[in-house]
């Protein structure tokens, strides 16, 4: 599946808790989550500018906005439950680094911006994966690739 890149005009009727762009962007995310993913155990729920619920893990997925003519890679955060988390992100060595790299968010968004630049074309798996058209490297595509990209990857 290829990258959705988001516009302005995505948030036309968006209806958030607060109404602010960062939840207004949440709530049209949550609503295109939940048209792609099936079989997954519950609702979406994206944490505008809570922190997450004991007992669950909060998530970062990147958007790919378009402002003018570039694209901005926008951070929302959305709130799993432990079985939410493991029919998202099967495996289990992949799940455990997901606070890890949620704390590594800037990094993260530069090898984000040089894989769609192509400055930076990962090896092995990785490489392939993004060379199928099939993946982009969304926040799951880099926890998934982690070992590989982080010894990669040289800013």
């Amino acid at each position: 599946m290829a990258e959705r890149i988001f516009t302005l005009d995505d948030l036309t009727g968006a209806r958030s808790v607060c109404g602010c762009l960062a939840c207004n962007l949440g709530a049209v995310f949550a609503g295109h989550l939940t048209a792609q993913r099936t079989g997954y155990p519950g609702p979406v729920t994206t944490l505008g500018h809570r922190g997450p619920a004991p007992g669950t893990t909060a998530v970062p997925h990147f958007l790919a906005v378009r402002l003018g003519g570039g694209l901005a890679d926008i951070v929302v955060w959305e709130e799993m439950r432990p079985q939410q988390l493991a029919a998202w992100l099967p495996d289990r060595e992949a799940r455990a680094r997901v606070p890890l790299l949620a704390s590594r968010i800037p990094r993260l968004v530069r090898i984000r911006q040089a894989i769609r630049a192509g400055t930076f074309t990962p090896s092995g798996p990785a490489g392939a994966a993004l060379s199928t058209g099939n993946r982009y490297p969304s926040f799951r595509f880099l926890v998934e690739h982690w070992p590989t990209l982080s010894k990669e990857f040289t800013p």
